[in-house]
């Protein structure tokens, strides 16, 4: 079982990221095209700073820190056990908050594509999985990475089948979508944080509850 499992996660995953990683550094300019679908030389990105991109930007802030909160709640009226608040603690510190924004957008120094030359900026464009010294903080989304922590905590509580998997789903990827029409990130800088925090719970999953993660069982 676990050998088709390679540290908790299904080596179809493995296998997608790392095609994905592959077909991005070898066409790298597929960044370019898709953030240029929403780009205008006139106008810029069109969706910058309106009124849809501000609420979903911060409403991750908000909705991160009203569900520590919430779990913190949960946790105090016993409706649920520690060692499952501890993992999901552990994926928020761990892979949106130390990885992705504290390692990767701090020290890859990949620009934003609202920064680069190809959309009237003054830096250079620079690959996915690259390490740059442009500086921007694009590789990998902070606000995709938290966005996608939304859908383990509602797997984790209400079953990864639940209508509560299918909106959190949705919002992440309404917040992966924006980010990208507005210029804030690059198609690659979305879906690698997506994939690092689907990883990143199923490699944690294991090391707490000793079994691989799987969707017809809830965590005890």
């Amino acid at each position: 079982m676990r050998a088709s499992k390679p540290f908790g996660v299904p080596i179809a995953i493995w296998i997608l990221f790392f095609t994905f990683a592959d077909i991005m550094l070898a066409a790298p300019r597929i960044d370019l095209w898709v953030s240029g679908a929403f780009f205008s030389p006139e106008t810029g990105f069109e969706l910058r700073e309106q009124p849809l991109e501000r609420l979903l930007y911060w409403s991750v802030n908000v909705a991160t820190t009203s569900v520590v909160v919430f779990l913190g709640g949960l946790w105090w009226f016993r409706r649920v056990p520690g060692r499952k608040l501890l993992y999901l603690l552990a994926v928020l510190i761990l892979v949106p908050g130390l990885l992705v924004n504290s390692t990767l957008k701090e020290h890859w120094g990949r620009a934003r594509p609202v920064q680069v030359m190809e959309f009237d900026g003054t830096r250079a464009f620079s690959p996915p999985f690259v390490p740059s010294d442009q500086g921007g903080g694009s590789f990998s989304s902070g606000h995709a990475a938290a966005a996608a922590y939304l859908v383990v905590v509602a797997a984790v509580l209400a079953g990864c089948r639940s209508w509560w998997v299918a909106a959190a789903l949705i919002y992440s990827l309404m917040v992966g979508f924006v980010r990208i029409a507005a210029g804030g990130h690059f198609l690659s800088d979305v879906v690698t944080s997506f994939f690092l925090v689907l990883i990143g719970a199923l490699m944690l999953y294991r090391l707490f509850f000793g079994r691989d993660a799987d969707c017809r069982a809830a965590p005890d």
